[in-house]
């Protein structure tokens, strides 16, 4: 069963915390409920999680080029895969510190920006953990 607070889709609990804050904060905000940012590899988990937000805001998601500029990895190493979702003329690295990526409910899609950013957040865990 999923965490209390968590609602499972497929075989994962996915949560939409509403307190802002930077990409690293909600990297360990996720790591204490013993999961990870959240990692919409597909079209179906995104709308999923878009159903959780509130209007008009961004969420952060497990997605970065912290590590190399313009490499896209999940924040569990894994590279991004074919599934990608963003929004026109983006990733653009605007002022060369964009490394985070958000997720846009309301349009489905994603930015890069600049990981210190306090945004809202959603965070995954696999059941039982």
């Amino acid at each position: 069963s999923c965490p209390e607070g968590y609602t499972k889709f497929r075989e994962t609990c996915f949560k939409a915390f509403q307190t802002k804050v930077n990409f690293g904060d909600a990297v360990n905000t996720c790591a204490k409920d013993g999961g990870t940012l959240a990692m919409p590899r597909d079209p179906e988990t995104s709308a999923f999680l878009s159903q959780f937000t509130v209007t008009s805001t961004s969420y952060w998601i497990g997605l970065h080029d912290q590590r190399k500029e313009g490499k896209f990895e999940w924040v569990d190493g894994s590279a991004l895969g074919e599934y990608d979702f963003w929004m026109p003329e983006e990733p653009d690295d605007s002022g060369g510190n964009e490394d985070c990526v958000r997720h846009y409910p309301w349009v489905g899609m994603w930015k890069d920006r600049p990981c210190y950013d306090k945004r809202r957040f959603f965070c995954q865990v696999t059941p039982g953990t």
